[in-house]
């Protein structure tokens, strides 16, 4: 479902990931950057040791486009990939739809702009996302936490026309 080759650069301080997620309908690929935050056992791989992500090099299209709608009492979601939720602000499980993980969100609405969004499967909670709208409406930054794996990944998205 998921490949990958990481490249250690010639010095071991920066790292370069190439991906490819095929557990869409479309297959999503990218390239991340991470710089060395310590280095792993004497002799061991170059890959060994820590790593932090520093920025996504880029990343196809079909990853990148997310459609939100405001309904009275929710918000619906979609993407390139066929994924899509229509929940309530009201805290309860609703199913992503054409999601393999079999993904449960919930939503609640915390102040005018920003949204909580809470993952689920199995009934564990896998990530937690904050979402707030700009003042001028042009972006929304977001911040993720991945329960799972206990890291924080922050971005923006940019209204399109």
């Amino acid at each position: 479902m998921f490949s990958g080759t990481d490249t250690v650069s010639p010095d071991g301080n920066t790292m370069t990931s190439k991906f490819t997620d095929q557990s869409e309908d479309k297959p999503v690929t990218g390239e991340m950057v991470s710089v060395r935050v310590r280095k792993g056992p004497a002799g061991s791989h170059a890959v060994s040791g820590s790593w932090h992500s520093d920025k996504v090099s880029s990343i196809s299209q079909n990853g990148l486009t997310v459609a939100y709608q405001g309904t009275e009492d929710g918000l619906k979601m979609s993407d390139q990939n066929g994924e899509n939720y229509d929940a309530k602000f009201d805290g309860k499980d609703y199913p992503v739809q054409g999601d393999p993980g079999h993904t449960m969100v919930s939503l609640k609405r915390i102040g005018n702009d920003t949204i909580e969004e809470t993952d689920k499967r199995d009934g564990k909670v896998v990530a937690v996302s904050k979402m707030t709208v700009s003042s001028d409406g042009k972006w929304i930054s977001v911040v993720v936490t991945n329960k799972e794996r206990g890291t924080t990944t922050t971005y923006k998205m940019e209204k399109q026309s």
